[in-house]
């Protein structure tokens, strides 16, 4: 599984996010990859309008909010 957060550098919110991700995915052994994509021209091709994105296998699953623990906990559960 691979797990991308979208953000521009800068962006607490995105960083935070993605730290958290990592330290799910570590907590309950998740088999995921989890990566930081901060460049603008590629958040602008994914169509992202509202930071931070969240994206899982190339599906956009949510942008625009930080979700909690439990939250990225059941978005990565219903994509295994």
């Amino acid at each position: 599984m691979k797990i991308t957060i979208y953000g521009p550098d800068g962006c607490s919110n995105c960083s935070q996010l993605a730290e958290t991700t990592r330290n799910v995915v570590e907590e309950h052994g998740f088999d995921a990859d989890v990566e930081k994509e901060s460049d603008t021209a590629t958040l602008a091709a994914k169509g992202i309008m509202s930071t931070p994105g969240f994206e899982i296998d190339d599906e956009m699953v949510l942008s625009g909010s930080t979700p909690s623990e439990q939250e990225i906990k059941e978005l990565i559960e219903e994509r295994l």
